[in-house]
């Protein structure tokens, strides 16, 4: 699996900061926030398969992103990190920091938590498949299709950012978004189970991240309500949380600052 990824601050000394994003995202996605990152450690943006400039694969569960990250780091020699992890992306760190806890120093989950949530995206992913993008010619064109299903322009402002124009011309999407909604249910899934109630049996259940843990969350986002900070403090030893108000669930993008503020001052152990 070939993973596409950025790199910045190589120069910088510390421990490196990855960063894997949710979603339909990609390393588009954090690209001015990694480059802040940088000017204190190196920083690595991956794209995770079947977004992005990554492989495009026909599986796509935690297994496989875990595995893909691990693979990863092995590949360019980062024996420890600090791990970032928004949505999706915010899963996949925590099932990694669960299963090679001797490769996470620190680990930033964001609005998002160690539970099954219903799936709810499949309207985006059915405005997405109801496109006709052999017709358009400029992205304006893309948007006004996206509006007659999709009303928040921030929404389809996000969506439209894996929208690129092909050579020799017309428009695709980076994501590989068959696979993708093949794979909903599985994505909402919990990677990594807090009681036997949720996954009977599952070794997993005995696991916690032993690596301090941010969980930051936005305050007008439904991600992380009493359940899920329930199982953030079951599944995470040393846990801190911090709340950016009046964000949503794209809280890195709705505050960047607040953001930014928050995840420095626990990287160097600081008060928020």
């Amino acid at each position: 699996m070939k993973l596409f990824h950025r790199r910045f601050g190589e120069e910088q000394t510390g421990t490196p900061l990855v960063i894997l994003h949710g979603l339909l995202g990609s390393s588009d996605n954090w690209q001015t926030l990694g480059r802040r990152f940088a000017e204190s450690r190196p920083v690595l943006l991956v794209d995770q398969r079947n977004h992005g400039r990554s492989t495009h694969h026909p599986s796509h569960t935690y297994n496989d992103l875990a595995t893909d990250l691990l693979n990863l780091l092995d590949e360019l020699d980062l024996v420890r990190v600090d791990l970032l992890g928004h949505s999706m992306g915010g899963k996949v760190v925590m099932k990694f920091s669960v299963e090679h806890s001797a490769r996470v120093r620190k680990v930033i989950v964001a609005d998002i938590a160690p539970v099954a949530y219903t799936p709810h995206h499949m309207a985006l992913f059915d405005a997405l498949a109801g496109l006709d993008l052999k017709t358009v010619t400029r992205r304006g064109e893309v948007d006004e299709q996206l509006a007659e299903k999709i009303s928040n322009p921030g929404v389809r402002m996000f969506l439209l950012k894996g929208l690129y124009r092909k050579d020799p011309g017309g428009f695709a999407f980076r994501y590989n978004l068959p696979v993708l909604r093949m794979h909903l249910e599985e994505l909402s899934r919990n990677p990594v189970c807090v009681s036997a109630g949720i996954s009977a049996g599952n070794p997993e259940d005995d696991l916690c991240i032993e690596a301090p843990t941010l969980a930051i969350y936005g305050g007008n986002s439904n991600y992380v309500d009493a359940d899920g900070e329930a199982a953030l403090k079951a599944k995470c030893v040393d846990l801190s949380t911090h709340c950016l108000p009046d964000t949503g669930h794209w809280l890195h993008a709705e505050d960047p600052d607040g953001f930014f503020n928050a995840v420095s001052a626990f990287l160097r152990g600081s008060a928020f």
